[in-house]
């Protein structure tokens, strides 16, 4: 009898142990996405022409400024830059992912520039022309042209669609690696901030 009652506990036991290890096993694995942290999934090349005229103006009426600046100066400068974007996974807080049975459901961070560099090797002077008095563009207002253009492609990059394209390439990747898993069903939502 005592060896029976031994065995009925037991039993409860390993039920109890093994059904609460499962229900800790997906809560533990889900968030290992974590671990990958920065997910860059797009990579742009993006270009943009930065063009600067430099003429006389009538307001500079003085005879020093006048001759200071007779004639004009013009440049073209062109330059790409590099553009990754992606989705922070550490980002990820408690409750950004619900699992219901086989199915999960994900919440992502907001997708966002993560790297964004200018080579030197790809900023060339397309043209310049000085007439006049005028003496030739100094390398610090060349700097100045170029910090303007990465200003622009800044600027610009919400309208090339890097983001969104980020997001997708998100979900794809997050479907894939929660259906390896062995979820059925994976519904991955995009933040609110980049729809």
């Amino acid at each position: 009898m005592r060896l029976l009652n031994n065995s009925v506990i037991f039993s409860c036991l390993s039920f109890l142990l093994l059904s609460c290890a499962e229900e800790k096993l997906p809560d533990e694995r889900i968030y290992e996405v974590r671990n990958i942290g920065l997910l860059s999934t797009t990579e742009y090349t993006v270009g943009k022409i930065i063009r600067l005229s430099d003429e006389f103006k009538e307001e500079d009426s003085e005879w020093y400024e006048y001759y200071k600046k007779y004639g004009e100066r013009k440049i073209l400068i062109s330059c790409r830059a590099k553009v990754k974007a992606g989705i922070d996974l550490t980002e990820l807080q408690e409750g950004d992912i619900v699992i219901n049975g086989s199915t999960i459901e994900i919440t992502l961070p907001p997708a966002k520039i993560t790297t964004f560099s200018m080579d030197p090797s790809d900023i060339h002077t397309e043209m310049e022309s000085i007439t006049g008095l005028r003496s030739s563009f100094s390398q610090e207002e060349k700097n100045a042209f170029l910090k303007q253009g990465e200003a622009a492609i800044r600027k610009d990059l919400a309208s090339t669609g890097i983001l969104n394209d980020a997001n997708e390439n998100a979900v794809a990747f997050l479907k894939e690696f929660y259906e390896q898993m062995g979820y059925k069903k994976v519904i991955v939502h995009t933040s609110k901030e980049n729809d």
